[in-house]
Protein backbone atom coordinates (compact mmCIF):
# COMPACT_ATOMS: atom_id res chain seq x y z
CA UNK A 1 0.00 0.00 0.00
CA UNK A 2 1.65 3.19 -1.18
CA UNK A 3 0.57 6.52 0.15
CA UNK A 4 1.62 8.93 -2.59
CA UNK A 5 5.32 8.35 -2.31
CA UNK A 6 7.06 10.32 -5.04
CA UNK A 7 10.79 9.90 -5.60
CA UNK A 8 12.54 13.16 -4.80
CA UNK A 9 14.78 12.77 -7.85
CA UNK A 10 11.80 13.28 -10.15
CA UNK A 11 10.52 16.84 -9.71
CA UNK A 12 8.06 16.46 -12.60
CA UNK A 13 6.44 13.50 -10.87
CA UNK A 14 6.28 15.44 -7.62
CA UNK A 15 4.70 18.41 -9.34
CA UNK A 16 2.10 16.17 -11.03
CA UNK A 17 1.31 14.48 -7.70
CA UNK A 18 0.73 17.85 -6.02
CA UNK A 19 -1.39 19.07 -8.94
CA UNK A 20 -3.46 15.91 -8.61
CA UNK A 21 -3.99 16.57 -4.91
CA UNK A 22 -4.86 20.25 -5.40
CA UNK A 23 -7.18 19.82 -8.38
CA UNK A 24 -9.07 16.98 -6.74
CA UNK A 25 -9.38 18.90 -3.48
CA UNK A 26 -10.83 21.82 -5.45
CA UNK A 27 -13.07 19.45 -7.39
CA UNK A 28 -14.65 18.11 -4.22
CA UNK A 29 -15.51 21.66 -3.16
CA UNK A 30 -17.14 22.36 -6.54
CA UNK A 31 -19.65 19.56 -6.03
CA UNK A 32 -21.32 21.49 -3.20
CA UNK A 33 -22.91 24.28 -5.31
CA UNK A 34 -24.12 21.75 -7.88
CA UNK A 35 -25.62 19.55 -5.18
CA UNK A 36 -27.32 22.55 -3.56
CA UNK A 37 -28.74 23.69 -6.92
CA UNK A 38 -30.12 20.23 -7.63
CA UNK A 39 -31.51 19.96 -4.09
CA UNK A 40 -33.30 23.31 -4.40
CA UNK A 41 -34.56 22.66 -7.92
CA UNK A 42 -38.28 23.13 -8.47
CA UNK A 43 -38.29 22.07 -12.14
CA UNK A 44 -37.05 18.50 -11.77
CA UNK A 45 -33.36 19.42 -12.02
CA UNK A 46 -33.66 19.88 -15.78
CA UNK A 47 -30.43 21.90 -15.87
CA UNK A 48 -28.25 18.86 -15.24
CA UNK A 49 -27.61 15.81 -17.38
CA UNK A 50 -28.25 12.64 -15.39
CA UNK A 51 -26.46 10.71 -18.15
CA UNK A 52 -23.32 12.82 -17.68
CA UNK A 53 -23.36 12.62 -13.89
CA UNK A 54 -24.11 8.88 -14.08
CA UNK A 55 -21.16 8.35 -16.41
CA UNK A 56 -18.94 10.17 -13.90
CA UNK A 57 -20.20 7.78 -11.20
CA UNK A 58 -19.13 4.83 -13.36
CA UNK A 59 -15.77 6.46 -14.18
CA UNK A 60 -15.05 7.10 -10.50
CA UNK A 61 -16.11 3.55 -9.61
CA UNK A 62 -13.52 2.23 -12.07
CA UNK A 63 -10.94 4.58 -10.53
CA UNK A 64 -11.75 3.14 -7.09
CA UNK A 65 -11.30 -0.38 -8.47
CA UNK A 66 -8.05 0.60 -10.19
CA UNK A 67 -6.67 2.26 -7.06
CA UNK A 68 -7.58 -0.58 -4.73
CA UNK A 69 -7.04 -3.65 -6.92
CA UNK A 70 -4.37 -2.68 -9.45
CA UNK A 71 -2.05 -0.12 -7.85
CA UNK A 72 -2.97 -0.70 -4.18
CA UNK A 73 -2.79 3.02 -3.41
CA UNK A 74 -4.94 4.08 -0.47
CA UNK A 75 -4.56 7.80 -1.17
CA UNK A 76 -5.57 7.50 -4.84
CA UNK A 77 -8.45 5.19 -3.90
CA UNK A 78 -9.66 7.60 -1.21
CA UNK A 79 -9.77 10.51 -3.65
CA UNK A 80 -11.59 8.40 -6.22
CA UNK A 81 -14.05 7.23 -3.56
CA UNK A 82 -14.76 10.78 -2.45
CA UNK A 83 -15.39 11.81 -6.07
CA UNK A 84 -17.59 8.75 -6.54
CA UNK A 85 -19.71 9.62 -3.49
CA UNK A 86 -20.09 13.26 -4.56
CA UNK A 87 -21.06 12.39 -8.15
CA UNK A 88 -23.48 9.75 -6.89
CA UNK A 89 -25.07 12.26 -4.52
CA UNK A 90 -25.71 14.74 -7.34
CA UNK A 91 -27.02 11.96 -9.59
CA UNK A 92 -29.34 10.45 -6.98
CA UNK A 93 -30.73 13.78 -5.79
CA UNK A 94 -31.18 14.90 -9.40
CA UNK A 95 -33.02 11.69 -10.29
CA UNK A 96 -35.25 12.01 -7.21
CA UNK A 97 -36.06 15.63 -8.05
CA UNK A 98 -36.85 14.70 -11.64
CA UNK A 99 -39.08 11.80 -10.58
CA UNK A 100 -40.91 13.96 -8.03
CA UNK A 101 -41.44 16.74 -10.57
CA UNK A 102 -42.77 14.31 -13.20
CA UNK A 103 -45.14 12.74 -10.66
CA UNK A 104 -46.42 16.16 -9.61
CA UNK A 105 -46.85 17.19 -13.26
CA UNK A 106 -48.82 14.01 -13.97
CA UNK A 107 -51.11 14.68 -11.00
CA UNK A 108 -51.69 18.25 -12.21
CA UNK A 109 -52.57 17.06 -15.72
CA UNK A 110 -54.95 14.45 -14.35
CA UNK A 111 -56.58 16.95 -11.99
CA UNK A 112 -57.01 19.42 -14.85
CA UNK A 113 -58.63 16.76 -17.04
CA UNK A 114 -61.26 16.06 -14.36
CA UNK A 115 -61.83 19.66 -13.33
CA UNK A 116 -65.29 21.08 -14.09
CA UNK A 117 -65.37 23.57 -16.92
Amino acid sequence: MTLLTVPSSLPADSMIAWLYILTNAARVVTYVPQLMAVWRSTDGARDISLLTWGSWVVANATAVAYGSIVIHDLFFTSIAMLNLVCCAAVTVVGAQRRRAHESLSAVRVEATAWAPR
